[in-house]
């Protein structure tokens, strides 16, 4: 089986690319089933739209059973404490990104990627509350961090999403999206009763929805990158803020 891999900006553009915003970190999370090449592929579109680079945290395709595997795990929180490879991968990863000091860090998650990065987020919650031991020098570092940090969760299948500390969480999906319906876009009224080994419900705490009712589709370009920059998701910080 394939590695994790965290790709810089040269790897991931094939040379040098233009930097205006240096003071700003922006990280893309794929899914399943995407290839090295199409992870790429997606950093380089977010750049032609926002106008920021992005580096790549590249989860690599296994198989559909494998990855299906991988993101059960995580959803379920079977391996909680025997941390999968990509959670422990990115932890580690944001961690020494941390020490550069940046202004503002931009993480991107779209489907098992999403899976990934909230239990990051939870990790890094537990740290902060204290519950996690650490020297007080890498909790104060994480705590500043995290409040530099926005979250885009795309076709959310996460089962744990709390943005309590950082300064922006959305998810974005829309309404069709056979994948987010396990999570994001999950019956409200149902989340407690879909339990984890801990005996926890889904939880999406201090997350802001954005969802395209009328749209369809999972796929990260075609189903949600192409129609941001035709209009779709309108309220979120991405299009306000950063969309060119």
């Amino acid at each position: 089986a394939e590695e994790e891999q965290f790709l810089g900006y040269e790897e991931v553009y094939g040379g040098e690319v233009v930097n205006d915003h240096p003071d700003e970190l922006w990280i893309y999370i794929n899914g399943m089933l995407t290839p090295l090449e199409g992870g790429k592929k997606h950093c380089k579109n977010m750049y032609d739209m926002f106008g920021r680079p992005v580096k790549l945290m590249h989860n690599p395709t296994n198989s559909v059973f494998l990855d299906f595997f991988e993101c059960l795990m995580g959803k379920t929180g079977l391996l909680r404490h025997c941390t999968t490879g990509p959670r422990k991968f990115i932890k580690q990863v944001l961690e020494e990104e941390m020490e550069k000091d940046y202004k503002k860090i931009v993480l991107v998650a779209h489907s098992q990627g999403t899976i990934i990065t909230g239990n990051v987020i939870a990790d890094f919650n537990d740290i902060i509350d204290g519950t996690e031991e650490c020297s007080d020098e890498k909790r104060a570092l994480i705590k500043d961090n995290m409040s530099k940090m926005e979250v885009y969760l795309v076709a959310s299948a996460a089962h744990y999403v709390n943005g309590k500390y950082v300064s922006n969480l959305e998810c974005l999906s829309n309404r069709g999206d056979p994948v987010a319906v396990f999570g994001h876009l999950y019956p409200e009224v149902l989340k407690r009763f879909w339990l984890n080994t801990r005996g926890a419900g889904m939880l999406y705490n201090d997350c802001i929805d954005q969802v395209e009712m009328a749209s369809w589709g999972h796929y990260m370009d075609s189903n949600y990158l192409i129609p941001i920059q035709k209009g779709a998701f309108s309220g979120s910080k991405l299009v306000t803020s950063y969309l060119s």
